[in-house]
């Protein structure tokens, strides 16, 4: 008697978990790993993308763009987001984990955006200026700036002194910076640094002396973004037009990596993501996060890749 109950309960245990058990075994995940930057972009494309694939999970994980080749390398990631390309080391140390170069895929554009506290009297600024306020190397740009005046601001800030804030090394927003606008040297070592770009706009909101960069997506309306110039040109806005027509200084493409397969092509999940990410909902998304989307050619031209 006792032996059939446990039977019987046993049994409607098993068809109480069917359920569950089918979906856990259905569920399938793909794992994000990198760009701070790209962070709240991947979250809503996600969002948007379970929309016609409820099955499918997102793991995001923003620790920086350096992040991004070893965990892909290592299979950690199925994603690499990143503000930069790869470097020459790091694609050597991917070919050499897996066999083969990474797939990298163009998602959008975007642009470094130096800003500073609302009050500030500053108009624009060069790009030796930049250098002048971040580089340790007077040959990038000319002697250092240490205060406000240096750069032409007039008023009580001009004997303030600049309160550099600026992306930590994890950050591909660290090492963009550093090769566009650094001539490839050392940051100061006063430079403030932060792990995220909205720290850093939080920063110089509510501080007048204090200046900082971030990727344009990140920035608000409590911080005043200055116009850049290179050397014979004159100041531009970091917006569409001018990052498209790389007239403005710190424009940047960014990036998904991903590993490929043994035919060179991602994986079937990992595809037909991309292919969204190219989708014009995707690009639409990223212009509302305050990127600039692909153009027509260069939907084109990556998503060749996919086919």
């Amino acid at each position: 008697m006792r032996g059939r109950l446990c039977r019987r309960l046993l049994t409607l245990l098993v068809v109480l978990m069917l359920p569950l058990l089918t979906a856990t075994a259905a569920e399938r995940r793909l794992t994000s790993v990198g760009s701070d930057t790209l962070g709240e972009l991947l979250q809503a494309w996600a969002q948007a993308y379970a929309d016609g694939d409820a099955s499918l999970r997102f793991q995001i994980r923003t620790p920086g763009s350096a992040a991004a080749p070893a965990a892909l390398a290592s299979g950690a990631a199925d994603l690499g987001p990143m503000s930069r390309a790869m470097t020459a080391a790091e694609t050597a140390d991917y070919r050499q984990r897996r066999g083969r170069e990474p797939g990298r895929v163009r998602i959008a554009y975007d642009a470094v955006a130096v800003f500073v506290h609302p009050e500030n009297p500053l108009h624009e600024l060069r790009l030796g200026d930049v250098a002048r306020i971040w580089a340790a190397d007077a040959a990038c740009g000319g002697a250092g700036a240490t205060r406000w005046g240096d750069l032409g601001a007039g008023e009580a800030l001009a004997a303030q002194p600049l309160l550099r804030l600026g992306r930590n090394t994890a950050s591909g927003t660290f090492e963009f910076f550093q090769q566009a606008a650094l001539c490839g040297g050392g940051y100061r070592a006063d430079v403030v640094q932060f792990p995220g770009a909205g720290a850093i706009v939080a920063a110089v909101a509510r501080t007048p002396n204090a200046i900082g960069y971030a990727g344009l997506g990140h920035v608000n309306g409590l911080v005043r973004v200055l116009p850049l110039a290179r050397d014979g040109e004159a100041a531009v806005m970091p917006d569409a037009a001018t990052v498209i027509a790389e007239r403005y200084p710190l424009a940047r493409p960014l990036y998904l990596y991903f590993n490929r397969a043994d035919d060179g092509r991602p994986s079937p999940e990992v595809a037909a993501f991309l292919r969204f990410a190219l989708s014009a909902r995707a690009q639409e998304i990223a212009v509302r996060h305050g990127f600039v989307a692909l153009p027509a050619a260069d939907v084109s031209q990556e998503s060749g890749q996919l086919q």
